[in-house]
């Protein structure tokens, strides 16, 4: 039930509200309303309110009447009692009477609470509270008019009894259902009497949900809540595979059909044998015939099953990781590497299992359930009810043992997902763990969360153990029960053959009844399967839902592009520290071919500029430009071929380097190697056997910082830039390294629009343009020697860079310091 669109500042509420046609009441948000928790809310009702609590009543009211008038004699009095209806000896009425209520009353309660809740979310629509005095009104009137009807017809009926000899009375049900009745009304006018009480209450119990942009509805902290995942929806993933599934079931079902007949020939053999050899050789080769063609059938539903499930899981894996690899860079800032990788193996390996085996296992077991069940009516319907006896008790285990399942599953997984993260944490740092002797620290760490599970795990091992015993002690008394009723029905049979059952039919109904309990079995453990599969799916349809905040797809792409940047006004801060600004109301230009260096005190904003040319991130406020276009409007990978980038810790990936070098385009052999000669990266790697073909290990360790360096900068000039974007790539190497990858950095230079953060002052000396960037604004900006004459931020950054150097006062005097 929608209610009206409001700002979800604490704050007052516009004072001007927008009436829609529909009635409903647009408030305009406010401007100072946080961007996480933006657009607008709504409201709806808890599952638990009176009028849901009326509206059962009324509807048990119904079910009542109807049953016990149902119910009352054999067919020749249930006729006279419509056809030669009288008031007092006939209570056809009062199921009409219940049945109206189901229809007509619940309908008005529930128009009389959307119209009263309408107006307390709209007040200043008149209609609202006019028509929920109407339907009040209504409500009452007819609420009081079948009280009055029932009381009536209930005295009428005890006055015969006790003053009129001649009352020929009623079948017992009839006289329930009036004594149902005049309670179920009476019950009903009352709770009608109190609705003025209950409805006013529904401003205080209502429950508001905020919504964002897209539709997500946010918790309070202003984060998505996690929609559920119903079955339904799980199984519309397997929908690209229906064409196996389908001829799989037809496999299924003659599988199953042969395991229904051959309890029922079983018990004919039994027959038989009592009979003559001829007609016992006959039910013999009719179950072997059952036999072979079942077994074809289940070898063909296993192999298309099993083949669907295999393609189920391949496309699932790659939709999922096309999902996951699309979002932003900050959804990778706030969720766990591992975790993720672990909804990619684990979760969707879970999916794979309930949609393919599982939904075998439960199409079989029901059908065979279902088969059973018919032919044991068929040989035997009193028998059959014995067993049936124990349904209930069954059915409604199940539903409360399913929904806890499915949290417990899900919590499993959970943690399980946090282990994996842990784990793939410490094994791709394990270089750093054994340096600090940490190993018994990333121990107790995965421990911790294994724990975790292992707690989860213990739950649910009481919970389906407890539920198992449960089922399988009713189920066993029902097959008792089965035992001493069949074994009365044979006794019966040998003392008057025209009575009870054969020791045939016995046989087909033990076994039979044995075959259902192991049904009932095998589905109680797929349920659990089932609600982990939910679980699971959850997690994998809330990653594939998922809209990137920064779309990878569309926009401009330009004919011409010169390398022109320009920030405006630019104010950010990441998604995982959102107070904390990083860049404060930043405004510069960069014109096309200019190298401009930023320095400035660590955490100043430095890298944070480069990443957003890349657009890593968005900024909360002001724009980014590249060749005079807002980068929010350009193609992201259209202009990310123009931008090149090396980070001052590269990432290369375990695989040649060749592979490494070419990551961005295609390239031939000549064009790889004239991009290594470029970042003097060529002559290390024709000292390895393999040369280009040379494998550099997981992220590049079999490589020196230097050669790794290298081996980055071919693969930014392969892409030929226009823009090249350097994040301090020479800090962190030895003074022979530093020489030769800023011989490399020296050319990749030449022709291009370049952002360099330096450390070395001979690069600060080469740039057009020097910013220093300093919380988040720049502090000061202009050439090397311009900035060396203001005596300021950047003059004590260069004093104290030349701290350690023995050539201070010559250096200070060659720049007249």
């Amino acid at each position: 039930m929608n209610g009206n669109t409001v700002s979800v500042n604490s704050t007052a509420y516009s004072s001007v509200p927008n009436v829609d046609a529909n009635g409903d009441i647009n408030v305009e948000t406010t401007p100072d309303v946080d961007f996480r928790i933006q657009s607008r809310t709504w409201y709806s009702l808890p599952a638990f309110r009176f009028v849901n609590v009326v509206q059962t009543i009324l509807l048990l009211d119904a079910v009542v009447s109807i049953v016990l008038w149902l119910t009352g004699g054999n067919s020749l009095y249930f006729v006279d009692s419509i056809v030669q209806f009288h008031l007092t000896e006939s209570v056809f009425d009062l199921a009409v009477l219940g049945a109206c209520k189901a229809t007509v009353i619940v309908s008005f309660y529930h128009c009389l609470e959307e119209t009263m809740f309408k107006n307390i979310q709209h007040p200043l629509q008149r209609s609202f509270k006019r028509n929920a005095r109407v339907f009040h009104t209504l409500v009452v009137f007819l609420s009081f008019v079948f009280l009055a009807f029932s009381a009536t017809k209930g005295g009428l009926v005890l006055y015969s009894i006790l003053q009129d000899p001649s009352y020929p009375g009623m079948h017992s049900t009839y006289y329930a259902l009036v004594v149902s009745a005049a309670c179920f009304s009476l019950l009903e006018f009352f709770m009608c009497l109190w609705s003025f009480v209950a409805l006013r209450k529904l401003e205080s119990i209502r429950v508001i949900h905020r919504v964002n942009a897209k539709g997500e509805e946010l918790d309070e902290e202003g984060k998505p809540i996690e929609k559920d995942v119903d079955i339904i929806r799980l199984i519309t993933l397997a929908k690209p595979e229906s064409g196996l599934i389908c001829f799989g079931l037809i496999g299924l079902l003659g599988q199953s059909v042969g395991s229904i007949l051959s309890p029922m020939f079983f018990g004919r053999i039994v027959d038989a044998a009592q009979q003559d050899m001829d007609a016992l050789d006959l039910t013999v080769v009719t179950v072997l015939g059952i036999y072979i063609l079942g077994s074809i059938c289940s070898m063909a539903k296993g192999c298309l099953f099993t083949l669907a499930g295999h393609r189920l899981v391949a496309r699932l894996r790659m939709k999922l990781f096309d999902a996951i690899i699309r979002q932003e860079v900050a959804f990778f800032d706030q969720n766990r590497t591992g975790e993720l990788c672990n909804r990619l193996s684990s979760d969707t390996q879970v999916v794979q299992n309930c949609l393919t085996v599982n939904v075998a296992t439960l199409a079989k077991n029901s059908l065979q359930i279902i088969g059973s069940l018919s032919l044991m009516f068929y040989l035997k319907s009193s028998l059959t009810g014995v067993l049936l006896a124990v349904m209930p008790v069954v059915s409604v285990g199940a539903v409360h043992y399913g929904k806890y399942m499915k949290k417990c599953r899900r919590l499993f997984q959970d943690h399980l997902g946090e282990a994996g993260s842990q784990a793939e944490e410490t094994l791709s740092s394990i270089r750093t763990v054994r340096m600090f002797s940490a190993e018994e620290k990333a121990r107790d760490e995965y421990k911790h969360y294994i724990d975790q599970s292992y707690c989860i795990g213990k739950k649910i091992a009481v919970v389906e153990g407890g539920y198992m015993g449960v089922v399988g002690m009713a189920v066993q008394g029902g097959v008792l029960l089965v035992l001493w009723y069949g074994g009365k029905l044979l006794h019966d049979n040998t003392l008057d053959p025209s009575t009870g059952i054969s020791a045939g039919v016995l046989a087909s109904f033990l076994m039979y009844t044995l075959s259902v309990s192991m049904c009932f079995g095998v589905l109680s453990s797929v349920l659990g399967n089932f609600m982990q599969a939910v679980g699971a799916s959850g997690r994998i349809f809330t990653l594939m839902d998922r809209l990137p905040e920064i779309d990878t797809e569309v926009g401009l792409a330009p004919i011409t592009f010169e390398g022109e940047i320009e920030f405006k006004n630019v104010d950010f801060s990441y998604p995982n520290r959102p107070d904390a600004k990083v860049l404060k109301d930043l405004s510069f230009s960069v014109c096309p071919g200019q190298m401009v260096a930023l320095v400035g005190p660590s955490g100043g904003g430095k890298s944070t500029i480069v990443t957003m040319i890349e657009r890593f991130y968005d900024p909360q406020k002001g724009a980014i430009f590249l060749g005079g276009h807002d980068l929010k409007t350009l193609d992201p990978s259209w202009f990310r071929r123009k931008i090149a980038m090396v980070s001052q810790e590269p990432t290369l990936f375990a695989c040649s380097i060749r592979d490494n070098i070419t990551y961005g385009r295609l390239a031939s052999d000549k064009e790889v190697m004239e991009a290594a000669k470029q970042a003097n990266a060529h002559n290390f790697i024709m000292t390895f056997d393999d040369g280009y073909d040379t494998l550099v290990g997981e992220r590049g360790m079999s490589l020196s910082g230097g050669q790794k360096q290298r081996i980055a900068i071919a693969r930014a000039l392969i892409m030929d830039p226009v823009i090249l974007l350097l994040d301090e790539a020479t800090s962190a190497l030895d003074a022979e390294s530093e020489h030769l990858v800023q011989e490399a950095i020296d050319r990749a230079m030449k022709g291009r629009t370049v952002i360099v953060i330096a450390h070395r002052l001979s690069t600060v000396q080469n740039a057009h343009k020097v910013m220093v960037i300093d919380q988040g604004h720049i502090a000061e900006h202009g050439t090397h020697l311009e900035l060396m004459l203001k005596n300021g931020v950047y003059k004590r950054l260069v004093l104290r860079q030349l701290m350690a150097s023995d050539n201070k006062s010559e250096i200070l005097r060659e720049h007249n310091m």
